[in-house]
């Protein structure tokens, strides 16, 4: 029996859904359009029924009725519209389409003041610290799926014993950071450190490294386990050939087998992981296996290189014009000069309790070439979400989030 399934989602930018979509099915694409800003700010939605070209007539016809059906049961009353055309979705078209809905507060249509909205308030909802009811329902909403076999391939930092909690409150002071945490941290956040990322556990007290290593985003995503809730900085940078420029991302990962967490115990550690790890440029999610590969993280944090006065006027200056720098060759370039500069990280004599996990090889081309494959709905290891906890993200006043792909399993 036919079964819709939520395949894709995400936090990003509309475009990112597009690519997603697949030619050779049909799909339903849910996303939510934050604009306005102060009181003002409010969420416009919109779907896509698209039909893929390359969908035979008879899974067709079946997809066509079961996505209409669902549509009708689940996101009733959005606006929307039926598209054979990938190439002529985008930000821009889906706004034309429903131009009534985007009028702005004076009575006028501007396509330039809506994008520069919607990328203001997607860089605000992601740089804010959410409610501890927000993030306590973000934590939730994560789908029992396939477990990852990949081992972690990095050194661990040992796990010092945490203060015992105190009941359903917050503490009164600040995070606890050991001396060789500040280690750790000194040489990620150097310009050319030779730590480059950092995974934490989610503590409220104690600031506890789970790992870290020096061959950026293609060994962090080999130690984000899909059970785990937790959070990390990585240092990421690009060049034009001309300017270098570096930034420090800010991260929390959701696993897709991590257990539903409750109590108000869980709720205050996002504003206190990021306020222990703080400053940084950038925040982004990442949320279930489907992020774990370089090439949607880049994608992820390309906008950190965007400088807020450049997202005032709606201009990216700097290289951000140039397409060709936020790719994964040009920063594993980046990783490698950055590495022929580095100070070499002393490592502490290690005691008996610490586990220890064989260092990634130097083959680390191998490993992110297999990482960045973007898995298909119909392979093995495909993943679903759960339906109603995504569109209740998607549906969020704030945070959660921007948009989902469903299809007909």
């Amino acid at each position: 029996m036919p079964k819709v399934v939520c395949v894709w989602r995400g936090s990003d930018e509309i475009d990112n859904a597009i690519e997603r979509l697949d030619e050779a099915k049909v799909q339903l694409l849910y996303s939510k359009f934050p604009v306005g800003s102060g009181t003002f700010k409010r969420n416009k939605f919109i779907y896509v029924q698209y039909i893929g070209p390359k969908c035979s007539i008879v899974k067709r016809g079946q997809g066509i009725n079961e996505i209409t059906n669902f549509t009708t049961n689940n996101i009733c009353g959005v606006p929307g519209f039926s598209t054979t055309d990938k190439a002529s979705l985008s930000f821009e078209s889906l706004v034309r389409h429903m131009r009534d809905t985007f009028v702005m507060d004076s009575g006028n249509f501007s396509m330039e003041q809506i994008r520069e909205e919607y990328r203001e308030r997607l860089a605000t909802e992601q740089m804010m610290m959410h409610q501890e009811r927000e993030q306590a329902a973000v934590v939730a909403a994560t789908a029992k799926r396939g477990r990852r076999n990949t081992a972690p391939s990095v050194r661990l930092a040992p796990k010092p014993v945490p203060p015992p909690m105190a009941k359903e409150e917050r503490p009164s002071s600040p995070v606890e950071v050991s001396v060789q945490t500040n280690r750790v941290m000194t040489s990620l956040r150097q310009d050319n450190g030779f730590i480059n990322w950092v995974v934490f556990e989610s503590n409220l007290e104690v600031l506890t490294v789970r790992a870290y290593g020096e061959h950026g985003i293609f060994e962090m995503v080999q130690n984000l386990p899909d059970e785990e809730w937790l959070f990390g900085l990585f240092r990421i940078s690009f060049s034009n050939g001309e300017v270098h420029q570096r930034r420090m991302i800010f991260f929390q990962w959701i696993g897709s087998s991590l257990k539903a967490m409750r109590g108000g115990s869980h709720a205050g550690v996002y504003p206190a992981m990021a306020k222990a790890l703080s400053p940084f440029n950038y925040e982004i999610y990442l949320v279930g296996r489907q992020d774990l590969n370089p090439k949607a993280i880049i994608a992820k944090s390309k906008s950190a290189f965007r400088t807020s006065a450049d997202r005032k006027i709606g201009v990216a200056r700097d290289f951000m014009i140039d397409s060709t720098v936020f790719t994964e060759e040009n920063y594993r370039q980046s990783l490698v000069e950055e590495q022929a500069n580095a100070e070499a990280f002393e490592e502490r004599p290690k005691k008996t309790h610490r586990l220890t996990m064989p260092i990634i090889p130097d083959g680390t081309e191998q490993n992110s070439a297999s990482l960045a494959t973007t898995m298909k709905a119909d392979s093995p290891a495909a993943q679903s979400f759960s339906i109603e906890e995504t569109i209740d993200l998607v549906q969020a006043k704030e945070g959660g989030l921007v948009w989902a792909i469903f299809e007909v399993l």
